[in-house]
């Protein structure tokens, strides 16, 4: 005899932080990072073609920079990985921002929890960062065997300590609908401000950078390197928090 249907009893109230819900992928923020080590190459770039990859809102100073960053995690509460960025400085309401607009990472739980939680645009590809002769290089490969980036910068001269919080940075987060021909159900640009920062070390010094492939499929070459400005190599401690939304699309 068939009996009654039982009603669903997974409320909103009994969601873990993230999917699936009854068991989350990763927990809330704040992330804990230690010893990291980042090697940043700024360079000049086209304003115009820095522009037409920044969300409405934000503001481009002229002349206009961008950075690259190759970077090793050996600590964190994402587990080990690496991670290479592309951005661009900019300004939200008169306060400087970095605004992300491409990242790339080798393991799956920082990407699923970059891209959902503050709109990183991660995604999978090879890279390293390693120590050669007076050299600190790093490389970055999608797929494997397609270089877009190496870099490399000679460590000079130690730069006096920062202060204990990081820059403010800014991702486009875009969530698309689950149903044809609909609108992002989430579009929105989300600050981030990296807080308990600890500068161990850091170096200034002489780098070089290239774009090796002008890949339609991953256009970092989209913002020309105009002059090559400053290499810097650090180490550092840092908490990566909640975001806080700035604008809705």
């Amino acid at each position: 005899m068939e009996q009654a249907p039982r009603k669903g009893k997974l409320t909103r109230d009994k969601f873990g932080a993230s999917m699936p819900v009854d068991a989350p992928y990763y927990q809330s923020p704040p992330f804990y990072y230690r010893d990291a080590r980042s090697l940043t190459v700024t360079f000049e770039t086209d304003p115009d073609a820095a522009a037409e990859i920044l969300p409405e809102g934000l503001e481009l100073p002229v002349p206009s920079h961008a950075a690259l960053m190759v970077v090793y995690y050996p600590t964190s509460t994402f587990g080990p990985y690496n991670e290479a960025i592309l951005g661009v400085p900019c300004r939200w309401q008169g306060e400087d921002q970095f605004y992300v607009a491409h990242i790339v990472v080798d393991t799956v739980p920082p990407l699923v929890g970059g891209r959902e939680i503050w709109g990183y645009p991660k995604k999978i590809a090879g890279i390293e960062l390693s120590e050669e002769d007076e050299f600190v290089r790093g490389t970055v490969e999608r797929p494997a065997g397609v270089r877009l980036v190496s870099v490399a910068m000679r460590p000079e001269r130690p730069l006096p300590p920062a202060g204990d919080v990081g820059p403010s940075v800014v991702s486009l987060r875009v969530i698309p609908s689950a149903e044809a021909n609909q609108p992002p159900v989430v579009a929105e640009l989300v600050q981030v401000l990296y807080t308990d920062r600890r500068v161990h070390e850091a170096w200034s010094g002489p780098a070089t950078l290239r774009f090796d492939a002008e890949s339609t499929l991953d256009p970092w070459h989209a913002l020309p390197i105009r002059e090559v400005l400053l290499g810097v190599y650090s180490r550092f401690d840092f908490t990566l928090p909640h975001g806080r939304v700035l604008r809705r699309y």
